[in-house]
């Protein structure tokens, strides 16, 4: 009697044991399957909300200044500062990047960065107010990211703003911004189309209002990238609105 009930006890667990131990395996297993994947710190460009017009890119929830970079805030409150999609297509190649030193205090319309190729420099200057917290090291090594993806790996630095909301409320933004940019390529191709170019069917095809080309300025002169930093570049806030 003893022994069978043993028995009959062993048998139980065993067929307990059964029942639950692959109900644990698929337990234990739920959280992986269904926990995201870690999460870049800075989302994937491929991911965002775009707009794409004449081959230029702007996210949905970018800010752009009038100096062509674009300012993004993150969920701490600190800015991530770029290129715009427009100023890194009409340079071309990009052979280094001068970063700016981590806790220097920058004002809005002061030189931040600046971005070389083969002597010649295009100088960009701060969105907004406030002190570098950060920048990009990798673009030092590989200047490439900036073209590759502007609004993701590209970025330049991050600040922490001063009078962020004061900052902020000049730039345009999700339409504004799209329609500003646009007016910023038909401005270029006008300001393209005067200057001196090494490449005859370059010139026909800007004179006759073809799309904007990327890697344009590589074809001109140093006068025409001194004349690009001062008309595209070094412009205030206030002129973020298309006539």
């Amino acid at each position: 009697m003893i022994a069978a009930f043993i028995i009959l006890a062993v048998f139980t667990m065993i067929m307990s044991l059964a029942l639950v131990f692959p109900l644990g395996v698929m337990r234990s297993s739920e959280p992986s399957e269904q926990q995201p994947a870690t999460q870049p710190e800075w989302p994937a460009e491929r991911s965002m909300p775009l707009w794409a017009f004449e081959g230029i890119t702007v996210p949905r929830g970018v800010f752009v200044d009038p100096g062509h970079t674009w300012v993004a805030v993150d969920a701490s409150g600190w800015v991530r500062v770029g290129v715009d999609d427009f100023a890194q297509k009409v340079m071309g190649r990009i052979d280094k990047v001068e970063l700016p030193e981590v806790g220097r205090e920058v004002h809005r319309g002061e030189r931040l960065f600046m971005l070389r190729q083969n002597g010649r420099a295009a100088a960009f200057t701060a969105p907004i107010d406030g002190i570098v917290q950060s920048v990009n090291e990798g673009l030092t090594r590989d200047p490439y990211g900036i073209k590759a993806v502007p609004y993701q790996h590209g970025w330049i630095c991050t600040l922490q703003p001063k009078h962020l909301a004061e900052d902020l409320k000049p730039l345009p933004i999700a339409e504004e911004a799209v329609a500003w940019l646009k007016n910023e390529v038909h401005q270029f191709q006008q300001f393209i189309a005067t200057r001196p170019v090494e490449n005859a069917a370059l010139g026909h095809v800007l004179q006759d209002g073809g799309q904007l080309l990327d890697g344009v300025l590589e074809m001109m002169d140093a006068e025409t990238w001194n004349r690009f930093n001062r008309e595209f570049l070094r412009r205030p806030a206030a002129e973020k609105k298309p006539a």
